[in-house]
C-alpha cells in the first residue's frame, strides 16, 4: 500500500525484505499510517508543526526530535558501522547516519520500516533489513549496536528458559572484537512506576514491582543489579550505565555511574506522562529530593542506557544534557568527559557552527571587560572548557536563603549586580533597546536605571561559580545592544524564583526588585522576556511539549480518595 509513496520519493537507502515473512507481528496499528503520511509530507526531521497541526501523544512521540537524545551526545567514531536493531519508525536512525558511516538498521514490521525508509530516505549509507533478528544471515561484524526499547519484548519472540540472556549472547557475536552494545531499557523500578504510572509495556500499574505477575505477556524489564549481571552473563566484560531522564524515551538530561545528580534541580529536565492519569497517586518530582539524598537514584532511575564492551574504554562521556527546545540554530548538547572537559557540541553542525562562535566571542569581551569567564576555545566545531567542581553560584546564594540570612543575600546579589553594571560601558538613556523596539513609546526615562552597550543576558546564578567570594562567569550565550543592566538584573532574580517558589518567603519578590530598581519596568522586561524566549525557542514546539508534561496533582488526589474509599 505504500508502494506509490516510495515510488514518489525514491529513497535511497537500501530497502531489503529477503527475509521478511510477509507478516507484520509487531504494530501500534493504524496511528503508523498517519505517522507515515506525515513524513511523507514533510522534509525529514523537519515534523514541528506537523506535530503541532496533528497534536495528539502517538505523533509526537513518534516525531519529535527529542528521541534522539538518547545517543546524539554519544562519541561515535565517524568510520564506523551501526547495526540499529528494531529502528522503529527510525527515531534515531537519521541521527546514526550523520555520526557512522554506514548503518544496518533491522525492523520486524514492514509497515514500521517503510516509515524508517520514508523518513531516512536522503541517506545512502543506510541499509533497512525487515525481518527477525534472529533469522538474518550477516556478511560482517559491527562497531556498535544500539538495542533501544527492544530487549524486554524477547520473551515473546524466544521459547528458551532464559530468552533475554541468550538474545544478548547473540547480539554480542555480531560485534567486532572490543565492539560497543547501547542498550536502553525501563527500570521496573523505576520511580515514576511507584508513583503509580502504567507500565510501559503491558499498561499495568504495578506491574514491575509484582515481578510481572499481573498481566499475561511476555514482556518484562529489569532492575539495575538484575541488567548488570545479564549484559555480565552474556559475556560482556565491562557495563557502564548511564540514566536518563525522565526516560530513554524523551530524555532531555542523561545523568551517569560517574555523575550522578547532587539535588532535586535536575538540569534540563522535563517529566511527562502518557494522558492517563487514571492510576498515578504522587507527583515523582516531589521525591527526587529524599531519593538523592539518601543515594538512592540510581535504584530509582525511570530508565537505563548501558554501554556494554570487552573494552575498556567505556563511560568516556560522563554527563549530557540537551538544549533540543530551542530553535535549530541554537541547538546544543552539553557534555561532561570522563578526562575533565566541558563539551558544548551543536546538535545540527551546519546551523550551531556560528552560535558556539559567538560564545567565544561573549566569554572574549567579558574578560576584557574584566570580569572572571571561564577559558573556553574550539575544536572540531565542538567549545572546549575545563570541567570545575567548584560551588555554583546559585548554590551558594540558596544556602543563604535557607539560613533566612537576607542581609548575606543581599549581599551577595549587590555583588552579582556589580558584575553586570562592570560587564560593559554604559550609554545614553535615549539609545535603550526598549525604544528601538517600540516595548516603550512613552520614553520614561526614569524606569530603566543604567544603559549598557552590550548586555550579557546569562549573567544569572546557574552560570557562574563562587570560589573564595570571587564570582567566575560561564555559558554566555546570548547578548543584546543597548539594554538595561535592570532587565539582566530582572531575569536573574525571575529564575531563581521561578525555579524555587520558596525563597519567596524569605525574601518577597517585589522587595528584592524594588531594591534594584526593577518595579517601575517589571512589566516591560516581561515583555522583552517573552520576544526573546520567541527569538530563541521553537514556539511550535514548547506548544507540544507543554501539551504532555508535568503532573496533576488534583488527579492524583482523587486516585488516592478512591484507593481509601472516600470516592
Amino acid at each position: 500500500m505504500y508502494s506509490e509513496l516510495i515510488e514518489k520519493l525514491n529513497p535511497k537507502p537500501t530497502f531489503n525484505l529477503n527475509w521478511y515473512k510477509n507478516e507484520d507481528i509487531y504494530s501500534d496499528g493504524p496511528i503508523e499510517d498517519t505517522i507515515i503520511k506525515l513524513i511523507a509530507e514533510n522534509q525529514p526531521e523537519d515534523y514541528s508543526d506537523a506535530i503541532l497541526n496533528h497534536l495528539s501523544w502517538p505523533t509526537y512521540y513518534y516525531l519529535t526530535h527529542i528521541r534522539k537524545n538518547i545517543l546524539n551526545w554519544y562519541p561515535f567514531a565517524e568510520d564506523s558501522s551501526v547495526l540499529e536493531i528494531g529502528c522503529g519508525l527510525g527515531a534515531i536512525t537519521n541521527m546514526l547516519c550523520d555520526r557512522c558511516r554506514d548503518v544496518t538498521a533491522v525492523e520486524l514490521s514492514k509497515r514500521r520500516a517503510t516509515a524508517a525508509l520514508l523518513r531516512c530516505r536522503e541517506r545512502d549509507n543506510l541499509e533497512i533489513i525487515v525481518g527477525n533478528l534472529n533469522d538474518i544471515k550477516f556478511e560482517k561484524k559491527f562497531d556498535y549496536i544500539t538495542l533501544i526499547g527492544v530487549l524486554e519484548y524477547q520473551g515473546a519472540f524466544a521459547n528458551t528458559d532464559t530468552p533475554y540472556l541468550d538474545f544478548l549472547v547473540e547480539i554480542k557475536k555480531l560485534l567486532k572484537p572490543n565492539g560497543k552494545l547501547l542498550l536502553g531499557i525501563e527500570n521496573k523500578y523505576g520511580l515514576k512506576y511507584w508513583c503509580g504510572a502504567v507500565e510501559d509495556h503491558t499498561g499495568v500499574p504495578f506491574e514491575g514491582m509484582n515481578q510481572y505477575t499481573l498481566s499475561n505477556k511476555k514482556i518484562r524489564t529489569f532492575s539495575r543489579k538484575e541488567l548488570e549481571e545479564m549484559v555480565k552473563d552474556s559475556g560482556f566484560k565491562n557495563a557502564f550505565f548511564y540514566y536518563p531522564m525522565p526516560d530513554y524515551k524523551l530524555p532531555t538530561v542523561v545523568y551517569s555511574q560517574e555523575y550522578l545528580p547532587q539535588n532535586a534541580n535536575m538540569q534540563n529536565l522535563r517529566p511527562y506522562y502518557i494522558p492517563n492519569n487514571s492510576t498515578l497517586v504522587a507527583d515523582e518530582m516531589a521525591i527526587y529530593q529524599d531519593v538523592i539524598e539518601n543515594n538512592t537514584f540510581e535504584f530509582f532511575a525511570n530508565s537505563f542506557l548501558v554501554e556494554c564492551s570487552d573494552a575498556e574504554d567505556v563511560g568516556k562521556v560522563t554527563f549530557s544534557c540537551f538544549g533540543t527546545e530551542r530553535q535549530k540554530k541554537y541547538q546544543i548538547a552539553t557534555v561532561f568527559t570522563e578526562d575533565g572537559t566541558v563539551e558544548k557540541i551543536p546538535l545540527h553542525k551546519t546551523e550551531g557552527a556560528e552560535h558556539i562562535q559567538q560564545i567565544v566571542k561573549n566569554s572574549a569581551a567579558l574578560v576584557k571587560a574584566g570580569r572572571d569567564v571561564l577559558p573556553v576555545t574550539v575544536q572540531d566545531g565542538k567549545l572546549i572548557c575545563e570541567y570545575v567542581k567548584g560551588e555554583l553560584l546559585e548554590d551558594r546564594v540558596l544556602s543563604i536563603y535557607r539560613e533566612k540570612d537576607t542581609l548575606g543575600a543581599y549581599q551577595l546579589m549587590d555583588k552579582v549586580y556589580q558584575e553586570i553594571l562592570s560587564s560593559s560601558e554604559q550609554v545614553n538613556a535615549e539609545n535603550n533597546i526598549f525604544y528601538t523596539l517600540e516595548l516603550d513609546r512613552e520614553r520614561e526615562v526614569g524606569d530603566y536605571g543604567p544603559i549598557l552597550r552590550i548586555g550579557y543576558l546569562d549573567m544569572t546564578l546557574r552560570n557562574a561559580f563562587y570560589v573564595n567570594e570571587k564570582i567566575q562567569w560561564f555559558d554566555q550565550e546570548w547578548i543584546l545592544e543597548y539594554v538595561p543592566a535592570g532587565y539582566i538584573m530582572y531575569r536573574t532574580i525571575t529564575s531563581l524564583y521561578q525555579m524555587y517558589p520558596w525563597v519567596e518567603k524569605v525574601i518577597p519578590l517585589e522587595e528584592i526588585g524594588q531594591r534594584y530598581g526593577l518595579m517601575s519596568a517589571w512589566k516591560k522586561y516581561e515583555w522583552m522576556e517573552n520576544l526573546f524566549s520567541h527569538m530563541v525557542l521553537d514556539t511550535s514546539f514548547a506548544i507540544q511539549s507543554q501539551a504532555f508534561r508535568g503532573v496533576d496533582r488534583e488527579a492524583c488526589l482523587r486516585n488516592i480518595k478512591k484507593l481509601i474509599g472516600m470516592e
